[in-house]
């Protein structure tokens, strides 16, 4: 990606600093904003690749699932075929 000169755009600059400082929440709310109401194509780019960066990793999300569902079929084979009660 290009990069951008600091006062290309104040608010693409604002997000840059947000999404440094970690505030990804603030970086998802005015992203979207800015990629509709700016003119200038370099600042929409840029705008969709903080969006882009804030997103979930897709396998992360994939491996989340999995674990739960794992831990659910274990916890019910548990507690129907299990031990647990027997003095």
């Amino acid at each position: 990606m290009k990069a951008l000169s600091s006062d290309s755009d104040p608010r693409l600059a604002a997000l840059v600093l947000a999404f440094k400082e970690g505030n990804y929440a603030e970086v998802r709310r005015g992203a979207p904003e800015l990629v509709r109401t700016s003119e200038n194509d370099e600042v929409k780019s840029a705008a969709r690749e903080l969006m882009s960066r804030t997103q979930a990793d897709p396998l992360m999300v994939w491996l989340l699932v999995l674990t739960g569902l794992l831990l659910g079929t274990l916890s019910l084979y548990w507690m129907t075929r299990g031990a647990h009660g027997r003095g």
